[in-house]
């Protein structure tokens, strides 16, 4: 029962990315969307490439952060490259073991770690990440007010923050003494993100409505679990909002596409660890 309900999971998520993959390209033919990336600058490309690896070299460490909280000294490289494969495994085999369960699999098994803690570090990453694009998302709606109603930025970041801490003092107090640390690189991971978003665009030669582009990309990255690796949600949410918005809608999902393949190509990097080694001199259980 357990196995079927994981597959029926899986299955609904690649349906939801062929769904809304469909709808986008019904309206938005892909020839156009390949014409469009064929031209694009190649350079702003390598700098999306670059800054998105950065960001999940950061991810890496943050997930470090709560594994050492639970007393589980993985060493930070070993980390990162199990970080990696983990990515490949969410991107590559959606009818497989899922990333964040492969370290958690992997960890059980090579050093007898409480599997329990194991998630609940995992989780908590995660949660983190959540709690930043809240976060980034109130900042740049505030950049599109004016006069006084900026102001209101600084009580709901305040209570935003409050909340979060409040959260993780309450049911993970194990962590709550890393908590503005990983908040902290969680936001940065964000930025960064951010950051590779604005190259694809300037890439595209887009340069107009960066905030809005910024914050339907966040909104994006929290609905990515309702689809396999986020892919269709962020290209039928870049869709959408060029109907409401100034934006090009060829260049919004040809902008969504390239992220997409940017992630798999990081992804993909992981396989490269597949059949490393852990150096167990460096850990303790």
């Amino acid at each position: 029962m357990k196995k079927l309900r994981k597959i029926s999971s899986v299955m609904l998520k690649v349906g939801v990315s062929g769904v809304l993959l469909y709808f986008v390209f019904r309206k938005i033919p892909f020839s156009e969307i390949g014409k469009l990336i064929k031209t694009s600058n190649p350079l702003f490309l390598i700098l999306a490439l670059g800054v998105f690896g950065l960001s999940q070299m950061i991810s890496s460490q943050r997930l470090l952060l709560y594994f050492h909280a639970q007393n589980f000294l993985i060493h930070k490289t070993d980390n990162f490259k199990l970080y990696l494969l983990g990515m490949f495994y969410n991107f590559f085999i959606p009818g497989g073991v899922g990333g964040d369960a492969y370290k958690i699999y992997t960890l059980h098994k090579k050093f007898r770690w409480n599997i329990k803690k194991l998630t609940k570090s995992v989780f908590c990453d995660r949660i983190s990440g959540l709690f930043a694009i809240i976060l980034l998302i109130e900042g740049l709606m505030t950049m599109m007010l004016s006069g006084a109603l900026k102001l209101l930025i600084i009580p709901i970041v305040i209570t935003t923050i409050f909340l979060a801490r409040l959260f993780f003092r309450t049911y993970f107090p194990q962590f709550k003494n890393i908590f503005y640390q990983t908040l902290l690189y969680s936001l940065s991971v964000q930025v960064l993100q951010l950051v590779s978003v604005y190259f694809i665009l300037k890439s595209l030669m887009q340069v107009d409505g960066m905030v809005l582009y910024f914050v339907v990309f966040l909104i994006s990255s929290t609905l990515s679990i309702i689809s396999f690796s986020g892919i269709g949600v962020r290209e039928w949410l870049f869709m959408k909002a060029a109907q409401y918005f100034t934006f090009n809608p060829d260049i919004s999902v040809s902008a969504a596409v390239l992220f997409s393949f940017i992630t798999a190509i990081v992804a993909f990097a992981g396989l490269c660890f597949y059949h490393f080694k852990y150096k167990t001199d460096t850990y303790s259980s």
